[in-house]
């Protein structure tokens, strides 16, 4: 038996199955081969905050500051135009436009 089957992964390495599998018994051994549904945009939206939120705490670590503090600084001119500065800034825009309800961190 070799088929694609939805599935909806519930932590604590449990997978529930979008339908019951025919011909299989219970506790049937099977091996399973694990992908992403490349249409599942809440993922896809998890991992890109997840990786945003990591680049803005290298900037917070990199400047002994967090983007709470930092942002407000730089909207307000007071940080200069150094690249690393408009990137940061940029990072949080981001993340303040997918998250809407994100505050600076």
């Amino acid at each position: 038996m070799s088929e694609i089957i939805k599935a909806i992964y519930e932590g604590h390495g449990l997978v529930r199955l979008e339908q019951e599998l025919e011909g299989v018994p219970p506790q049937a051994h099977l091996l399973v081969l694990v992908m992403t549904d490349p249409n599942d945009t809440s993922t896809t939206q998890t991992n890109g905050l997840q990786a945003l939120r990591g680049q803005l705490q290298a900037f917070e670590t990199r400047y002994s500051m967090k983007t709470a503090e930092f942002y407000p600084r730089f909207l307000r001119g007071e940080m200069g135009d150094e690249r690393d500065f408009i990137v940061w800034a940029g990072l949080q825009e981001l993340l303040e436009r997918m998250s809407p309800q994100t505050q600076p961190q």
